[in-house]
């Protein structure tokens, strides 16, 4: 069976899509789209928040510890001593991760990321020809590798809860890849 992709402007057809390569404006302007789809969820999330802000009745401002007692206050003491309450200690790990779920931003810091990905291209190419990354490439490659990760972890929770373990282990991993079809 023959599959063939078309670029946006038609002008190029692929046959047998994993044997060439596809065309890179097409791929640049995916990546755009997506990036500028991000944008606009982030400039919406933070909209609802700062409504949020204003509908909420604000708290009174209470007096913070010094930075010597901080220092020996732990941050789950803080919030239990802030709100007059006693929490578990998943409560912190909780609220943790109702805010990344939140959030789309990116985990991964920009610049270790970006260092990472030439550090590896380097060992496939010769020292005359080195590889040079747009930012946006390298943006969409993160985007991408978080979207992996992030999903590889929902797959590797849900085995550790199948097993009756709240800790993820190696094991779980590996068996998450394993029934994705990614041989390690």
């Amino acid at each position: 069976m023959e599959q063939s992709i078309r670029s946006i402007e038609g002008a190029r057809s692929l046959s047998n899509v994993g044997s060439s390569l596809v065309d890179r404006e097409t791929i640049n302007q995916r990546a755009l789209q997506l990036l500028q789809r991000n944008r606009q969820r982030r400039l919406l999330l933070k909209r609802s928040e700062d409504k949020a802000r204003y509908i909420k009745p604000v708290e009174p401002t209470r007096r913070e510890p010094t930075s010597e007692q901080q220092h020996h206050v732990s941050a789950h003491e803080r919030i239990s001593k802030a709100r007059g309450t006693r929490y578990k200690p998943s409560d912190l790990a909780l609220a943790e991760i109702r805010k990344y779920q939140r959030s789309t931003d990116l985990l991964i810091s920009r610049m270790p990321f970006a260092r990472l990905v030439k550090e590896v291209t380097d060992q496939f190419t010769t020292e005359s020809e080195p590889l040079r990354w747009q930012s946006m490439a390298i943006m969409a490659l993160q985007e991408a590798s978080e979207a992996y990760l992030v999903g590889l972890l929902e797959h590797t929770n849900l085995l550790a809860l199948h097993a009756k373990r709240i800790t993820i282990m190696r094991k779980d991993m590996q068996l998450a890849r394993r029934i994705r079809g990614q041989f390690i």
